[in-house]
């Protein structure tokens, strides 16, 4: 019995301690963590090594409780700081907001115009940016920024002598560093040297490579030849027929017709075995010419490119006789 009030006294005292510690949590006040306020990240740039006439350019993200909002008329008006320095332009961006703040982006663009004859330190005075909710202010400072600027040029001469007529205030120019270019000559040459051997490959299956040097009835042979692949179609046989015709112009120097074929093979006497060829030639393309067209089968096209073989052919061997 004993043993039983024991643990009975033991298990009240835990529930009368728990039961505190639930009074406590749910009596007690509980603070949520505060939102921070002011600056929260900034990028101020270089505060070295400045020039007259450097643009300065200051980045600031403020956050402030969510029921406050900027006042842009707090923002410093553009124009002219101090004799040295003016801001060319200030603006402002919300970036991101919730139920617990707000976040501000805030952008100065500074000029400064102060030509120091040695390193000098100056300072950017700070300026105050108001927050409003409501009838409630929120201040918050930009401070001010040191930098130091320094001269273009040194006025006075430091270690030189007077009589001295080298330049001592000014480096020398760096020398140019040449870039080797032999590899890429070579590169080149070879790339040019391939691309010409291949337009000449290309020119001499297309026919155009010697077409100055040819027979005019070696080129009309050619143009027969890529025409008979089409006889199915009349004007293809029209077309060959006029190619053999310019190869006789060409010959003659000028529009040969039928009643001129005697003077013709007269003056190229190395044409005067294919004479009768060359009548029958021209009989036939005045009567495909100068008639209905038919259509031309494969043998037609193989009689002119015959004809066409056999005058290259004569002419060719003259010019070996020669």
């Amino acid at each position: 019995m004993g043993i039983n009030l024991f643990f009975k006294h033991k298990m009240d005292t835990r529930n009368f301690v728990a039961l505190t510690l639930m009074l406590l949590m749910f009596t007690c006040p509980i603070h949520a963590n505060p939102v921070r306020t002011g600056i929260v990240e900034q990028s101020l740039g270089r505060d070295f090594g400045i020039l007259v006439g450097d643009i300065i350019e200051h980045y600031y993200v403020v956050q402030v409780p969510a029921d406050y909002s900027l006042t842009p008329a707090s923002l410093p008006p553009d124009g002219e700081l101090d004799y040295w320095l003016e801001l060319l332009n200030s603006d402002y961006a919300l970036i991101a907001e919730n139920a617990q703040m707000r976040r501000y982006r805030l952008h100065f663009t500074f000029q400064t115009f102060y030509a120091p004859l040695d390193v000098r330190a100056l300072v950017i005075p700070s300026f105050t940016i108001r927050f409003n909710a409501d009838d409630k202010a929120h201040p918050v400072v930009i401070p001010a920024w040191g930098f130091t600027m320094s001269p273009l040029k040194e006025i006075a001469p430091r270690g030189v002598a007077s009589d001295s007529t080298q330049n001592a205030f000014m480096k020398a120019d760096l020398r140019p560093i040449t870039v080797p270019t032999d590899d890429l000559q070579e590169q080149i040459w070879i790339l040019a040297t391939g691309f010409i051997i291949l337009v000449l490959f290309w020119l001499s299956l297309k026919g155009y490579l010697f077409a100055f040097t040819r027979s005019p009835f070696q080129q009309a042979y050619h143009q027969v030849k890529k025409l008979r692949k089409y006889h199915a179609e009349k004007s293809a046989f029209t077309q060959a027929l006029q190619a053999v015709h310019q190869a006789f112009n060409r010959r003659a120097k000028q529009a040969l017709f039928a009643h001129q074929t005697d003077d013709f093979v007269l003056q190229h006497p190395e044409l005067l075995a294919y004479k009768e060829e060359i009548d029958n030639f021209f009989q036939s393309s005045a009567e495909t010419l100068y008639s209905e067209q038919k259509k031309a089968s494969p043998s037609d096209f193989d009689q002119l490119l015959i004809l066409c073989r056999q005058l290259a052919g004569a002419e060719k061997l003259a010019l070996k006789k020669s």
